[in-house]
């Protein structure tokens, strides 16, 4: 009798880790990280700023990024509003997947009208819907069939081509080093002033690199940083106004008090009343 053979052996391994919802606010900063896995993310509201090495990206609502192994990154909220996105990380056992991915998709803005990007909204959708399944016994081969879906889009998605801000990087070491010393000595930022004479330099050119940069002026950077701040510690803290004004570095409760209406239109107590949260909730203090 002949034998029609339709497959020999097939070996597989999916690997996720860390999915989750993020909400942070204006100026949050993640730290440069590194590691070993794919990491995909998703911006689901804001705007996400990622450095990698001297490459900027900027991801808007819709978009994605596949963050690739070993690739040094650092993210950023500089726009005006909060940023929520999902993100997870995993692995694949396909080597030519791998190398497939490393070098037509990864470390690119994935455009909101792609195949790829609307099939990680809809891989996002999937997963949220299987939360709450978690103590079913077939919860981890929904989620695997799940994410093996959205790698049938990734194998089948054309490389990707996409304009990627290439700033210098003596640039970007000295912005970033502006961007600590500003902080550096508590919640009251230094004078700009003070942090372009401590690094040798004119204020005028530090501000034209701070800005090239960051897309952002340094007045805006500090003054944004405060805000999101003292907005942290109102919506979920259980600190008085009076220790809030200390921690932020105001002379009084009332200067505090003058200033965040100037900031938000709306008094610190009446922010509070109607933006307080259980800190259960408050995944977005990471400054």
């Amino acid at each position: 009798m002949a034998q029609s053979q339709v497959f020999q052996a097939i070996e597989s391994t999916v690997y996720l880790y860390g999915g989750h919802f993020q909400q942070n606010f204006p100026n949050w900063h993640y730290p440069q990280e590194q590691h070993q896995l794919f990491e995909m993310i998703v911006v689901l509201q804001g705007t996400e700023t990622i450095f990698m090495g001297t490459r900027r990206c900027v991801l808007s609502a819709g978009e994605a990024m596949i963050i690739t192994p070993e690739t040094a990154h650092e993210s950023f909220n500089f726009c005006g509003n909060r940023l929520r996105f999902f993100c997870f990380h995993f692995s694949v056992g396909d080597l030519a997947l791998k190398t497939q991915i490393i070098q037509n998709l990864g470390n690119t803005v994935l455009a909101a009208d792609t195949p790829l990007a609307q099939a990680a909204q809809r891989l996002i959708q999937r997963f949220s819907a299987l939360q709450a399944a978690q103590q079913q016994p077939d919860w981890t081969l929904n989620m695997e069939i799940a994410f093996l879906q959205f790698m049938a889009v990734v194998s089948q998605a054309p490389r990707v081509i996409a304009p990627v801000a290439q700033l210098p990087e003596q640039q970007v070491i000295l912005a970033q080093k502006m961007a600590t010393l500003l902080f550096q000595k508590g919640p009251r930022p230094q004078s700009f002033q003070a942090v372009c004479a401590a690094l040798n330099f004119s204020t005028t050119y530090g501000h034209t690199v701070f800005k090239r940069v960051y897309g952002i002026t340094p007045s805006t950077y500090t003054k944004e940083r405060r805000f999101s701040r003292a907005k942290v510690l109102l919506e979920i803290g259980e600190k008085s106004m009076a220790d809030i004004a200390a921690d932020l570095a105001f002379s009084s409760q009332a200067s505090f008090s003058k200033q965040f209406k100037l900031w938000s239109g709306m008094t610190p107590s009446n922010f509070r009343q109607t933006q307080r949260r259980p800190q259960s909730q408050a995944n977005y203090l990471n400054q």
